[in-house]
């Protein structure tokens, strides 16, 4: 049995999970945050360990002892401080998730070093568990959403849903702050109801749209070109992670064709740096 913990540093959170083999102990947060002092940082990641390690199913078999780390960050200000705190928790130093490291997803179809390495996580768990025609929508900060064919061949970079909330509020005098919840109705009768609607409705629905247009290959305004006429994906999976995806899950399934299936995997991205750590030990 091996040991692992997977950290991923987003914009808005540092997701920390223990691994013991291919069983999820836990999973648990912390916000970012640029300006962590380094032993700020410790101590929050510390007490992460500590006040879960008791309710690891596997604790008492596991003496307590990691064989190694890895982590993912897209924020540099304080990726060099988690790996030194990181060693310090475990005695051992983390593997960094970067194009050096084995992944099992091939990138070669997208301009080289111009895709960002927690996308690539995404991608190493989906087409392992989903099958090799899939789209990944990680809802967080933003929502990317990133497309594979064998291998990756493109995506979208997108304003997040509370992101785009706190846009409108911010750019728009008479429209309020709001935090995203749940939308059961497509439109809203009031101000609120219609901003919570247009972001997260709007969302899963554009979503929705992308994964038709990818099952028949349309991926262009001209497609009827041989040249812009792209491969036809007819058993496409949409994968979605990220905290939000559960509120936008519900809207892309309801749009969808009823052979194209969708997911939601909250813990897509520590599961595919779980992968990525055995694949390069």
């Amino acid at each position: 049995m091996s040991r692992v913990l997977t950290v991923d540093i987003g914009n808005s959170n540092i997701v920390v999970g223990s691994w013991n083999s291919d069983e999820l102990e836990f999973s648990d947060r912390i916000v970012t945050k640029r300006n962590y002092a380094q032993d700020e940082l410790f101590s929050l990641l510390n007490n992460v360990v500590l006040n879960n390690k008791c309710t690891a199913r596997s604790h008492a078999d596991s003496d307590e002892v990691y064989d190694g780390a890895i982590l993912s960050s897209v924020v540099p200000e304080i990726t060099e401080i988690t790996l030194d705190a990181l060693e310090k928790i475990i005695a051992k130093r983390p593997l960094l998730m970067g194009p050096f490291l084995r992944t099992g997803v091939d990138i070669s179809g997208y301009k080289q070093g111009a895709i960002g390495m927690d996308r690539v996580v995404d991608m190493a768990a989906a087409l392992s568990m989903y099958g090799k025609q899939v789209v990944v929508c990680d809802l967080g900060t933003c929502t990317t959403i990133t497309v594979a064919s064998d291998k990756i061949i493109g995506g979208m970079i997108c304003p997040g849903i509370q992101l785009s909330l706190d846009a409108e509020a911010s750019r728009a005098s008479q429209l309020p702050q709001l935090s995203a919840s749940e939308v059961r109705t497509l439109l809203g009768n009031d101000t609120a109801s219609n901003m919570i609607s247009g972001v997260v409705a709007g969302t899963g629905m554009m979503i929705s749209e992308l994964a038709k247009r990818l099952r028949i290959g349309a991926m262009t305004l001209d497609f009827t070109e041989d040249k812009n006429v792209a491969k036809e994906m007819p058993d496409l999976k949409v994968v979605v992670t990220g905290g939000l995806g559960k509120l936008v899950l519900p809207w892309i399934k309801q749009g969808l064709p009823p052979e194209t299936e969708a997911y939601y995997d909250e813990n897509l991205l520590i599961r595919g740096l779980k992968g990525i750590y055995f694949l390069n030990t």
